[in-house]
């Protein structure tokens, strides 16, 4: 007997034959004796390029088998099948070359046929494991172009009837999704792995994604709603993406008045746990990995804040208006500082000028106030040299004070014009682009002549003051 016969008869032997006495409905085979027919492998199996060859092409049909959901597979064992195929599959490293031309929405819709035949509660993770085989098998399709087909087909309402199908399907968007991410090949398994874990919540999040109902039997999303808040515990950390989704599809359902207030009556029930719960952000790079154009801007427009988190934000609030009135202490404390300086330099006959000088490296409001504080000073006003010069310095700063009120309103006038001007507004000469800037670098300049011709005359109100 030649090698390849050997290969042939041992891989029969020991994996074809084990494999189909699982597919039969027998128990999980017991380890055979095959001392006297292959003394020389019995313990090192001899796992080299042509063991692996001479195993894909006897495998080639069982891989069929369980990649389209074939009914032989689709069993209550189903669990010892998988486990067989996985250490199989783990030995050919031809599989994911053979899995990369596979039509995998052929294979979805047939595992959502089949997967009547399987329990209820487990049916759906029997192919997340065929899709963490693919992944680890380095199976390579062109992601992008299949995620828009199923999208294509998937995200118009009522596309098909079965709602095992849908849901299968919707797990092989998600999977399409993860892997045309640029991500290593560890975080990808572990994205897969965390759809798998969440895939009960997932489903109901589809659900309003796509506009239709996947994975339930429910023909009505009050009812789905319902049982996303009644369901499970841990469905509460992440409901608020739930109503983020239900919100941004509401008014695209089609409901009679009765329904419609049945639904709004469910929505504000949503929000009160949403409101009562902690959110959880665990989910927020899958789900804006699977929905990468909606997820961020729904949670924007749609996600009420927590009461801890409205809480947070008043206590944040009182800390600013804490910090603001301190500063205004301190501010006061040194305007009142600044103040005894300049009534020393009065009081010490320094001259007037000297003291208009220091005024004039405050703001104009600044300046204003100090001005006017110092005149309160009964000391100070019995002073002649004070009285006679403070009617002159009160002009002064009065049209200080005046000049940048007026500067600061036309600026905010400005902007405000700028911002509800029309695209259009200007009238291009013919033949000019959008690049012509002419109108707009002389409305600059004007605006430029005529904040220097103000500032010309203030200078000279000032010296003849």
């Amino acid at each position: 007997m030649n090698s390849l016969d050997i290969y042939k008869d041992y891989i029969q032997e020991t994996i074809i034959n084990r494999l189909e006495r699982l597919m039969d409905g027998g128990n999980q085979p017991d380890d055979l004796d095959l001392f006297e027919q292959y003394p020389s492998y019995v313990g090192h199996v001899p796992k080299d390029s042509f063991y692996k060859s001479t195993l894909h092409e006897m495998m080639k049909p069982y891989y069929k088998m369980y990649l389209y959901g074939d009914p032989r597979l689709c069993k209550p064992n189903m669990e010892s099948i998988r486990w067989e195929l996985k250490y199989i599959i783990e030995d050919d490293n031809q599989f994911g070359r053979w899995a990369s031309e596979q039509d995998l929405i052929t294979s979805a819709e047939c595992w959502g046929d089949n997967m009547k035949r399987i329990d209820e509660t487990k049916r759906i993770y029997q192919y997340f494991y065929i899709l963490e085989a693919l992944l680890r098998a380095d199976c390579c399709q062109n992601w992008i172009e299949l995620s828009k087909e199923l999208k294509g087909s998937l995200f118009k309402a009522e596309v098909y009837s079965d709602y095992k199908t849908d849901e299968v399907l919707c797990v092989l968007h998600a999977f399409t999704m993860i892997m045309q991410q640029d991500w290593p090949k560890l975080k990808k398994a572990e994205s897969l792995e965390l759809l798998r874990r969440q895939w009960l919540f997932m489903k109901y999040y589809y659900s309003v994604m796509t506009r239709h109902i996947v994975g339930v039997r429910w023909t009505s999303f009050i009812d789905v709603s319902k049982t996303v808040m009644k369901s499970s515990q841990s469905f509460m950390p992440h409901m608020h993406i739930y109503y983020c989704g239900l919100m941004d599809c509401a008014d695209e359902l089609i409901l009679d008045r009765k329904h419609r207030k049945q639904l709004d009556k469910v929505i504000l029930q949503m929000q009160d746990v949403v409101n009562r719960t902690e959110p959880s952000e665990m989910l927020y790079e899958l789900c804006d990995t699977l929905f990468p154009e909606d997820f961020q801007r729904m949670l924007r427009e749609h996600r009420p804040k927590s009461y801890k988190e409205v809480e947070d934000e008043s206590l944040r609030k009182d800390g600013l208006i804490r910090q603001m009135e301190e500063q205004k202490r301190h501010l006061q404390v040194e305007l009142d500082r600044t103040k005894e300086v300049l009534q020393q330099m009065i009081l010490t006959a320094i001259p007037i000028e000297e003291v208009d000088a220091e005024l004039m490296k405050y703001p104009p409001a600044m300046a204003w106030d100090l001005l006017c504080k110092l005149n309160e000073s009964p000391v100070l006003n019995g002073i002649n040299v004070w009285r006679n010069a403070y009617p002159a310095l009160l002009n002064k700063y009065r049209y200080r004070l005046t000049e940048s009120m007026n500067q600061q309103k036309e600026m905010v006038e400005s902007v405000k014009t700028a911002i509800e001007r029309p695209t259009n507004f200007y009238n291009y000469e013919s033949g000019a682009t959008h690049d012509d800037k002419r109108h707009q670098v002389m409305l600059s300049e004007d605006r430029e002549k005529t904040l220097r011709q103000k500032q010309t005359e203030q200078i000279e109100h000032e010296r003849h003051l």
